[in-house]
C-alpha cells in the first residue's frame, strides 16, 4: 500500500510490475519539514516489465525515481529518501533495510553513454542500515556494506566492506569498523 502526499507525477507502463508490500510506503512527504518546498513534485517512472519492489519505505517530496525498461528497483523496510534525491535504475538497484539517505543524493547504475568499454551498466547493492550523506554520487557496480557512512558529496565508484567509512572524490575507506544511529527512528512522529 502507498501513502501519496504532495505533488506526484506517476508514469507506470501496463506491464510495470509493482511487488505487494508487508508495509505502507509513504511518498512525497516532508522529511526536511518546512525547508522543502510545498510545490516539489515528486516523480516515479517506470518503463516497460520494470520491478518496483518498495516496501515500508519513506519517499520525500521531489524525489525523483526512474526504472527504465526490464530493470529493478528495491527499497527495503524503514529505509528514507530526501527530498530531491534522483535515483536511475536502468539494470538493478537495491536499498536495503533502515537505510539513510540524505537530499541531494544521485544513484545511478549506467553510464548513460557509450564512452569507454562496455559494460556500460552494473547493479548498485546499498546494503541495510547505510548512511549516505547529502550531494553523494553512487556509480554502477558498487555495493556498499551494511553500517556503512558515506560522507556528503563522496563520489562512490568502488564497493566497501561493511560499517566502512568513505569520503571523498573519488571516495575511498578513511575507517573501518563504523557504528552509527539515527534518532529519528526512535521518534517517527514526523508521519503523523
Amino acid at each position: 500500500m502507498f501513502v501519496c502526499r504532495g505533488r506526484i507525477q506517476l508514469s507506470l507502463c501496463s506491464d510495470t510490475i509493482i511487488k505487494p508490500a508487508d508495509k505502507i510506503c509513504y511518498i512525497g512527504i516532508r522529511l526536511l519539514g518546512k525547508s522543502t518546498l510545498k510545490n516539489d513534485t515528486t516523480i516515479i517512472d517506470a518503463g516497460s516489465k520494470s520491478i518496483m519492489d518498495l516496501n515500508g519505505c519513506l519517499i520525500g517530496r521531489g524525489v525523483s525515481l526512474s526504472v527504465g525498461s526490464s530493470a529493478y528497483l528495491g527499497i527495503g523496510n524503514n529505509s528514507y529518501i530526501n527530498n530531491n534525491t534522483r535515483i536511475f535504475a536502468q539494470q538493478s538497484i537495491t536499498i536495503g533495510q533502515n537505510c539513510a539517505i540524505s537530499f541531494g543524493v544521485t544513484i545511478f547504475d549506467d553510464d548513460g553513454h557509450g564512452f569507454g568499454l562496455p559494460p556500460y551498466s552494473a547493479p548498485i547493492v546499498i546494503e541495510d542500515n547505510v548512511w549516505i550523506g547529502c550531494n553523494v554520487t553512487i556509480l554502477k557496480g558498487v555495493t556498499i556494506g551494511s553500517g556503512s557512512v558515506i560522507a556528503a558529496g563522496a563520489v562512490v565508484n568502488k564497493s566497501c566492506s561493511p560499517n566502512s567509512l568513505l569520503a571523498g572524490v573519488p571516495a575511498r575507506v578513511v575507517r573501518e569498523g563504523v557504528r552509527w544511529t539515527d534518532k529519528s527512528r526512535v521518534d517517527q512522529s514526523y508521519l503523523l
